[in-house]
């Protein structure tokens, strides 16, 4: 039965196959090297693809967790990808205008925020397997522990990358230039959009209301708090990644940087 649930993620089906497409043309266009934004978009997209697989899948299989528990864990870890997108963009911007990250706790803020996104990643897997696990024990879904630590793990990372976002962008507004003036209106947009998905996801985890339920919740709810802030920020992102392409002329690439995180991730380190 079509569902208003249903329709939506039909839309986030279409609509994330496109974004998918779009980010294979540049991958091949440009190569491995110099599209580090566009390989998580990918995959972020493909982690969208195989949510709405999984959510129209139920319509034939209501009562098999094993197609609940892809569902339920590919709509939750997938705004690590955005992060970890948000922080590639940020490295790029800070190359161009000179600068870098400050330190915490002694090392690079950057390397710092990749390992916290890595771990609330695993952990959001993990904990995501385990409670549809249990939901098929009791009966009734509830949230893991392991989520909880997860999204509170997503919430510090939000909360540091803001950070590097405010020292970087006061750096690119001095630079001047026409990508710079784009990033920082597009990181402006973004963060605080990026913030509401991070919320509806706390208090879907925490307050455990049934209406910010990702499984049986308020459809509208979550495509206002969840599905459209995504689809703007994976649009914003594919565009500034576009316009700040990197030429390979300007110190090493970020790639080298974010290897550890690509694969983490992706389970694919770019050839050299």
């Amino acid at each position: 039965m079509l569902t208003e649930r249903n329709a939506v993620f039909i839309a986030v089906l279409i609509f994330y196959t496109g974004t998918a497409i779009f980010s294979t043309i540049r991958l091949i266009q440009h190569g491995l090297r110099k599209t580090a934004s566009e390989r998580i978009l990918l995959v972020f997209s493909i982690g969208r693809i195989l949510c709405a697989a999984f959510q129209l899948a139920t319509i034939s299989y209501p009562t098999n967790t094993s197609v609940w528990a892809g569902y339920v864990t590919t709509f939750s870890i997938c705004v690590s990808l955005l992060l970890s997108a948000s922080l590639v963009l940020l490295r790029r911007l800070a190359q161009r205008a000179g600068t870098d990250f400050p330190q915490v706790a002694g090392r690079d803020s950057m390397k710092f925020c990749q390992i916290l996104v890595t771990v609330g990643l695993i952990l959001g897997i993990a904990g995501g397997i385990r409670a549809t696990s249990n939901w098929g024990s009791t009966g009734s879904y509830k949230p893991d522990s392991i989520q909880k630590a997860s999204i509170i793990i997503f919430i510090i990372s939000w909360a540091l990358i803001v950070f590097m976002a405010i020292h970087t962008l006061g750096k690119a507004r001095a630079a001047g230039s026409q990508t710079q003036k784009i990033a920082v209106g597009v990181f402006a947009i973004s963060l605080p959009l990026l913030a509401v998905r991070i919320a509806y996801s706390a208090v879907s985890i925490f307050a455990n209301l049934r209406s910010f339920s990702s499984i049986y919740g308020n459809v509208t709810i979550m495509l206002c708090m969840a599905l459209i802030e995504e689809a703007i920020v994976v649009l914003m992102y594919q565009a500034l990644g576009f316009v700040t392409l990197e030429d390979g002329a300007r110190g090493r690439s970020i790639d080298s940087d974010l290897d550890q995180l690509s694969m983490a991730e992706t389970g694919v380190v770019a050839s050299k």
